[in-house]
């Protein structure tokens, strides 16, 4: 078992400005951090909640959402063995030799720290983010929440417009909606734990590193904030996985991420998600790519009862590659409701997405994805592709593709399927001899190898690909 502080203060359920206090002092914060934390309060109290009429959110109701059960952080640890205290899911990091780095969250805190020496001397950091604020302030605060994910940013636009007491943009963006600032700026105010990862000029890390999340305390809600600089001519790679114990009470994860990417970096971001089914996710993760940078960004979501996901990369700079990848498979009563946003400010810039999917049961998908090319970004290139299977016929899933094209000298193009698995693969396989359920099972995999095969840590991939077996073991077809 991991043992942990008893506080003085019992920390109550719900948010409130008094428990932002307790939490900056428990951290011994220092003044800039509290003040970014009251700041983005403030605007949290300011904007309403998504109506349901609101375009982005009308597929996702929040009515059962119950904030006022919420404990918003845990107490830090003290001793015990966290590597011990992992699920078995995630125990195959403990004597992964094949990472180069690992970092544990467990609940609320920073538990676990492990990175090669090599890669210290070369100026790696590679640590939990309140042990970056601490050890590292100027850098995290000329980042953290400054340039990627921000709390007066539409989320659909590459302008800034200002915010009224209504909670709705002054002008821009997908019809004048919020996006997910609510959940922004809540994350904003209680942030916790979480990954800092800064890679020197011209250092190119070799073996990927790791970072895992994992909490299991009642009602708790988890903040995990992912700040990744890559300076000039910088290379990495980053496995960040997401998991928590399964219990009866409703528990609240609101994340962010930041990507950022100066010119000639190259980043591989992987960012796997398998929460247990009480928990009611919310996800803002944005890139910021500078001239001639490569980003390959793996998002696979199979856990939670419900996940919302707003990804925005963002080409700032001429010359840039995006490799946007993801997958997902829901069961049971799973809700995903997830939003991309291919965002070419500038031109000569590429842009590749291939989201796929499978739902069985009373699963049901929300994908809506957005190339935007604006007015200066001549010579763009852009391609978006939503691929679902339907293995029942009560699931179901709505694809969105969007073009927004304000440049005559573009390359831009989307399609998107839904159906069940294809009768043709299915007779080819029986026709050797293979059964029903087996031969639909093979395809499945199939489905998704290609991006499991993305993933640098073959101990994640085979992780993967049983969590992909075991939705799979209990179904029988009912198309």
């Amino acid at each position: 078992m991991v043992d942990q502080v008893v506080s003085s203060k019992q920390v109550q359920a719900g948010f409130s400005r008094n428990a932002i206090e307790l939490l900056s002092q428990s951290k011994q914060e220092p003044e800039w951090v509290r003040a970014r934390r009251l700041e983005a309060w403030h605007l949290y109290e300011e904007t309403p909640m998504p109506p349901p009429t609101d375009e982005l959110w009308r597929r996702t109701p929040l009515q059962d959402l119950n904030l006022a059960s919420v404990v918003p952080y845990a107490p830090p640890l003290i001793g015990g063995d966290i590597l011990r205290a992992l699920p078995p899911k995630l125990a195959h990091a403990a004597n992964n030799t094949s990472a180069g780095g690992l970092l544990v969250q467990y609940n609320s805190s920073g538990a676990y720290e492990r990175l090669a020496d090599e890669l210290k001397q070369r100026g790696v950091i590679f640590c939990d983010l309140d042990s970056a604020i601490r050890d590292h302030p100027a850098l995290v605060r000329e980042y953290l929440m400054t340039r990627a994910v921000t709390f007066t940013e539409n989320r659909y636009s590459s302008a800034k417009p200002a915010i009224g007491k209504t909670g709705k943009h002054e002008g821009g963006g997908y019809g004048d909606t919020i996006g997910d600032l609510k959940f922004t700026t809540l994350h904003g105010a209680f942030f916790s734990g979480g990954t800092f990862l800064y890679v020197p000029r011209g250092v190119v890390v070799d073996l990927p590193l790791q970072s895992l999340t994992y909490f299991d305390e009642p009602n708790l809600a988890v903040f995990a904030h992912s700040l990744i600089i890559l300076e000039e001519g910088a290379s990495v790679k980053l496995i960040e996985e997401y998991a928590s114990k399964e219990t009866e009470a409703q528990r609240f994860s609101s994340g962010a991420v930041e990507l950022i990417l100066k010119p000639g970096s190259s980043l591989q971001y992987f960012h796997l998600q398998d929460f247990a089914r009480n928990v009611w996710h919310f996800t803002s993760q944005t890139a910021l790519l500078e001239r001639d940078t490569s980003l390959t960004w793996l998002t696979g979501t199979l856990g939670s009862q419900m996940t919302k996901a707003f990804l925005d990369c963002k080409m700032i700079g001429t010359g840039t590659n995006a490799s946007l990848l993801g997958f997902f498979f829901g069961d049971g009563q799973q809700h995903f409701d997830q939003h991309t946003f291919q965002n070419h400010i500038v031109g000569h810039s590429t842009s590749d997405l291939l989201y796929k999917g499978a739902l069985k049961d009373k699963a049901y998908s929300a994908f809506r994805g957005l190339i935007r090319v604006n007015p200066e970004a001549q010579r763009s290139d852009a391609y978006q592709a939503n691929r679902n299977v339907l293995l029942s016929q009560h699931s179901h899933a709505d694809s969105i593709p969007e073009l927004e094209i304000e440049a005559n000298d573009v390359r831009c193009t989307h399609g998107a399927t839904v159906g069940p698995i294809d009768p043709d693969q299915l007779f080819y396989l029986m026709a050797r001899g293979i059964d029903q359920g087996e031969a639909e099972r093979l395809i499945v995999e199939g489905f998704f190898d290609p991006l499991m095969q993305k993933v640098p840590l073959e101990p994640v991939r085979d992780e993967l690909a049983s969590a992909i077996r075991a939705k799979m073991g209990s179904w029988k077809s009912s198309l």
